[in-house]
């Protein structure tokens, strides 16, 4: 297999992981809101900085490690921890909408605006069960195979470089799309439409919490 064919495996494997709704993609929305291209920038490189220390974690060898400590029990404990993150935020940011509190100079749910962004692209991924169980199963054959092919450096920047642009594409399109969109509402619509997100955003907290039992 050539590099270029490796990229597009890399590439068309990624999407099922990249493109899947999950609390990153609702918390984008969200920011990318009122932030537009600059939240989805941010909430990228929050995303980034845990993905990027995952894959070289599991580059050095130590799934086996990860494995020992990412079994169903510790899962299970993820999954709580982070179903109910999601779902304070969620109820938090409700909240802040129905006490007026929906200004791009104030902070969501009790985050300021300028590091809200990065901090919950930190938590949404580091908390997310099935983010690590995609990188543990189809992405660990991915790492793999790039090291085979290209050496431990180069293949780990050859992965991770061909995978994490399509993040950052999705994340910087979906919250200028909203953006855009938002700049036309009349500002209940808008707060309906956040409120409708929140929810959402709860109801997959709960879900990922479910889905453990």
């Amino acid at each position: 297999m050539n590099p270029l064919e490796f990229a597009g495996e890399v590439i068309l494997v990624s999407t099922s992981g990249v493109l899947s709704p999950g609390p990153l993609f609702f918390i984008n929305l969200i920011y990318g809101s009122k932030l537009g291209i600059t939240g989805g920038i941010k909430i990228a490189f929050g995303h980034t900085m845990v993905e990027f220390s995952l894959v070289i974690t599991l580059a050095f060898g130590l799934f086996t490690f990860s494995h020992v400590f990412l079994n169903n029990e510790n899962l299970k404990v993820i999954s709580i921890i982070g179903g109910s993150a999601i779902i304070v935020f969620a109820f938090a940011q409700i909240i802040s909408i129905a006490k007026g509190k929906v200004d791009k100079q104030k902070a969501y749910a009790g985050i300021h605006y300028k590091k809200g962004p990065i901090l919950l692209g930190v938590i949404f991924s580091g908390l997310n069960p099935f983010f690590l169980v995609w990188w543990l199963t189809v992405g660990l054959k991915l790492i793999s195979d790039s090291i085979h092919f290209f050496g431990f450096v180069i293949g780990i920047l050859f992965l991770f470089s061909f995978h994490i642009w399509m993040d950052y594409a999705w994340l910087i399109i979906t919250s200028y799309t909203i953006h855009r969109g938002i700049s036309v509402l009349k500002r209940k619509f808008y707060s309906a439409l956040l409120i409708s997100m929140s929810t959402i955003l709860a109801f997959y907290g709960v879900y990922i919490i479910l889905s453990i039992f």
